[in-house]
């Protein structure tokens, strides 16, 4: 299997290139590159006729690689190359997205200690919705300053009465 620099070398030697095959001789991403194109720092593609579809002739190709050499666009404007992102970008809003759906809820350090202790008294995997559930009805005003022995008291009895 070729390297990258080898296959890169030899797209910037061919004489037509398709637009990804630029992209790639310019070790940019094609997104990158398509925004690069319609912002002016690349020229337009050519196009065939027939096909409708866009390639990079000799003269353009040259063109673009001069371009990323120099930093200097077609527009005449400065234009800054970052190096190629490899793997999985850092933070995009679909990952961020997956990640919320396929992350654990958190759940309240009482509630998990109450969980505990309410399966050592019998109650067979309860549920920490149903444990703040039941903090909530047997305690409105909150439990703050209340004995854990209470709380998982009134908790173990409402959830026996609610089975």
């Amino acid at each position: 299997m070729p390297s990258q620099r080898s296959d890169s070398r030899s797209l910037q030697q061919r004489c037509v290139l398709t637009v990804s095959d630029m992209a790639r001789a310019l070790n940019l991403s094609r997104s990158r590159f398509y925004s690069l194109v319609e912002s002016g720092v690349f020229p337009q593609p050519l196009y065939l006729i027939e096909t409708r579809r866009p390639f990079y002739d000799e003269t353009l190709r040259d063109q673009c690689l001069e371009i990323r050499r120099t930093g200097l666009g077609a527009n005449g404007r400065p234009v800054f190359f970052y190096p190629k992102r490899v793997g999985p970008p850092a933070s995009t809003k679909s990952s961020s997205a997956r990640k919320r759906r396929n992350a654990k809820p958190i759940v309240d350090p009482l509630v998990v200690r109450l969980i505990e202790m309410l399966k050592g008294l019998g109650i067979d995997d309860p549920k920490p919705q149903g444990v703040s559930s039941a903090l909530s009805t047997c305690f409105p005003d909150g439990v703050r300053d209340l004995p854990e022995g209470e709380l998982v008291a009134a908790v173990f009895r409402h959830l026996r009465a609610s089975e």
